[in-house]
């Protein structure tokens, strides 16, 4: 069940993308989603989706993958669409840009975690972290509970369809919120159950938060010439 999963995971491939250093990639990240929350023109609309597709290009992420990978959001685009076609046709451009923010949002994500392995964002996350150490904020802390996350995410859609398939195997009828809560009830206690036991494996294992990663970073060329591209992105958008 685990194959049937794409969203979120990581692809080993030999492309830019994947060679960049994984700080700069969580950097550009965050720049992109600003960046996307910014757009309001229809040009910068345009600008910004050509070169989120080009990145998708470069990374060598097929458009099966990728669908598949959005196949989870679908119904949020349709009742976000459906509930300003209803209660607010008038600001129907505004929804649509909306829509396509979060759509934004989605697809930098994908191509964060489709080329940069786990090992290598957590490696990447504490080194940007350093600087929070004046606030008494362990960086180990917050690359563990991301790390952690991001692990937890196709852990919980195999968990999600199991339970799925297991009370529609006892005729559970899901447009009956009974139902709907007893699936969500049982979502929350397994989820509860692995924190649990992943909190007691941790403790076991004499988990040390003082610990840092000795993973080699380093800017290469191609590092710094990317840089130029997203300060003329930001230029001609902002």
């Amino acid at each position: 069940m685990i194959k049937r999963l794409y969203f979120g995971q990581y692809r080993h491939k030999e492309t830019i993308l994947h060679s960049l250093d994984p700080r700069i990639k969580i950097i550009y990240v965050l720049a992109l989603s600003i960046l996307a929350f910014l757009s309001k023109s229809m040009n910068d609309i345009i600008i910004f989706s050509l070169f989120i597709l080009i990145c998708i290009l470069l990374a060598k992420i097929d458009m099966k993958t990728l669908m598949k990978g959005l196949r989870s959001f679908y119904f949020i685009f349709a009742f976000l669409l459906l509930m300003y076609i209803l209660f607010s046709p008038n600001q129907l451009r505004q929804g649509l840009t909306a829509i396509w923010r979060f759509l934004m949002f989605i697809l930098i994500s994908l191509i964060l975690t489709f080329t940069t392995s786990i090992s290598s964002l957590v490696a990447a996350l504490e080194r940007l972290s350093k600087p929070l150490k004046i606030f008494g904020i362990k960086p180990r802390n917050i690359a563990t509970m991301v790390s952690i996350s991001i692990r937890f995410i196709p852990v919980m859609f195999v968990s999600f369809e199991r339970t799925r398939d297991a009370m529609s195997s006892r005729l559970a009828d899901f447009k009956k919120m009974k139902h709907i809560k007893t699936l969500i009830v049982l979502m929350l206690h397994k989820m509860l159950r692995s924190a649990s036991n992943l909190s007691d494996a941790m403790y076991s294992r004499i988990y040390n938060e003082n610990m840092e990663s000795n993973r080699p970073l380093s800017l290469k060329e191609f590092d710094y010439i990317s840089m130029v591209f997203m300060i003329v992105l930001i230029l001609v958008i902002y």
